[in-house]
């Protein structure tokens, strides 16, 4: 074999590989929280998220999962099916309501008493690809809220409670 047949035969191997390379996760950061709803049953969050792929080709978010942790409580995950679309080098802003039932109100209450603001934490993942490969994506979200958000849902949480300030 000639060193000219052999360099095509290496650059046709190389071109297969590397146009069968893993895709690169994209990269989620998480942007803040809003809260969207407080009741008895539980509380709503909508998390504002940039998602950026480097890949040269479109991506999409298929599902997204979301843990939410408040005053050290779980309060459970909530599964979201997605079709959002990632074009390539793109800023694609996903936002995610998750729902978490409170479990415990009381408890949360009762440990968060000398708090005016209680932590939560978010731990999520974003299931990403395309047609024949997949992968889970995670991101993490760290923040605070007012008490006073607690404070009522435990008061309509008990009926005939005054309100608790």
């Amino acid at each position: 074999m000639t060193i000219d047949r052999r360099s095509m035969l290496f650059g046709a191997f190389a071109s297969l590989a590397l146009g069968c390379a893993r895709p690169e996760p994209p990269r989620i950061t998480p942007r803040s929280a809003d809260v969207t709803g407080v009741t008895a049953q539980g509380l709503g969050l909508r998390v504002h998220c940039v998602v950026r792929n480097t890949n040269r080709f479109d991506l999409t978010v298929q599902r997204v999962s979301v843990r939410l942790t408040l005053a050290g409580r779980d309060l459970g995950v909530t599964e979201l099916p997605s079709t959002l679309r990632l074009p390539t080098n793109t800023d694609v802003p996903m936002d995610i309501d998750v729902r978490a039932p409170w479990g415990d109100l009381p408890g949360i209450v009762a440990v968060t008493v000398f708090n005016e603001n209680i932590p939560y934490r978010l731990d999520g993942s974003a299931r990403v690809g395309g047609e024949r490969l997949n992968v889970d994506v995670p991101f993490t979200l760290e923040s605070t809220l007012p008490r006073r958000v607690l404070l009522g849902a435990a008061s309509s949480a008990t009926p005939g409670m005054p309100p608790l300030h």
